[in-house]
């Protein structure tokens, strides 16, 4: 088949980079109702002494996607203060929330090449073992902001698109511009990855693929279940949604992270990127979120993004995958925080 001309096109369109805010607000307060419900007392108790009066498993949720731009910043709070005032370790923080593997990696323990030691998988076990009592030199955090993380990057690493990734081939089979799958292919071509699915661009409008299961699927499972807060949406999932055995991690707590992110690389491969296909490329001018154009050097800003395609059924589909995954985050968030706090 003839390859589609590539139709360069300059439109006003936004996209965020691959850490974008998985799930959304709603989203992650879900997963920590959610989690609240399933701890044990003693954790419950534990998780108080280091939190402040009034915070929660579900408004610490999205602290972590609120102290991504503001690095330098000053906070009221002291806690968050001095981990803005900490440029040296927490500059790149944007970059803790996800992992960009080629959607046919086995698993993360064997996708070579494609495991940063800053991306989630190894942030999560930071943040672990700096609830343990035993803080990482490296990324030295506070208990408080340990636990922040924590909650938030579950979230993250059930949010399929925050761990598996297409890379964009544009010299494809019959030079059709297509997503690669395969990591050997794609580190000899060295091809160049769609970001998490923020530069696929669905409907031929402002939202991309990652903005999507952020935000939309979530909206559409609130909808579909007449839930309209997070936390009746919380409670309705953990008495709805029955725990499968397969939710259960295995093995020492410092692999579990990686057996979290493998299972979402799955989803991904078998959910997220199924009937997606890029139809053309096109380069649009990258916005604020206010809705102005990002300038440099007097020139506004240019990036290339990809038109997709999916059947008519995927958001129904779909939907049914995040109403198991904000269920399954809320139940393994549970499930590391006793285990943490067992001793």
């Amino acid at each position: 088949m003839k390859r589609l001309v590539s139709i360069l096109l300059t439109a006003f369109i936004l996209i965020a980079p691959s850490s974008a805010f998985a799930w959304g607000d709603d989203g992650h307060q879900t997963v920590g109702k959610i989690a609240s419900l399933r701890i044990k007392p003693r954790t419950a108790q534990k998780i108080s002494q280091i939190l402040k009066p009034g915070e929660t498993l579900a408004n610490i949720a999205t602290w972590a996607d609120s102290v991504k731009e503001r690095v330098g910043k000053t906070d009221p709070d002291p806690d968050t203060n001095s981990f803005l005032q900490d440029i040296a370790h927490n500059e790149k923080n944007r970059e803790w929330h996800y992992d960009d593997l080629p959607l046919n990696c086995k698993n993360y323990q064997t996708c070579t090449g494609f495991t940063p030691d800053n991306d989630i998988v190894h942030m999560l076990n930071i943040c672990i073992r700096t609830l343990q009592g035993y803080p990482d030199p490296d990324h030295p955090l506070s208990q408080r902001n340990a636990l922040k993380l924590l909650v938030h990057f579950l979230g993250d690493i059930h949010q399929p698109l925050h761990v598996g990734c297409g890379f964009i081939d544009v010299n494809g089979p019959n030079r059709k511009i297509v997503i690669a799958r395969d990591p050997a292919l794609i580190k000899q071509k060295n091809l160049p990855s769609d970001r998490g699915a923020n530069q696929l661009i669905i409907n031929n409008d402002r939202r991309n693929l990652h903005s999507f299961w952020d935000f939309d699927l979530v909206t559409s499972l609130m909808l579909a279940t007449d839930k309209q807060t997070s936390d009746i949406l919380g409670q309705y999932l953990k008495e709805t949604v029955k725990p499968k055995s397969s939710w259960n991690t295995h093995g020492p707590i410092g692999t579990w992270a990686a057996q979290w992110a493998t299972d979402s690389l799955h989803l991904s491969r078998d959910s997220t990127y199924k009937s997606v296909n890029i139809i053309r490329q096109r380069t649009i001018t990258v916005m604020t979120r206010n809705g102005q154009p990002v300038m440099r050097d007097g020139q506004p800003v240019t990036d290339v993004v990809y038109d997709v395609t999916r059947a008519p059924n995927y958001e129904a589909v779909n939907r049914e995958v995040v109403r198991e995954q904000l269920a399954k985050a809320g139940f393994r968030l549970a499930e590391l925080l006793d285990a943490i706090y067992s001793q």
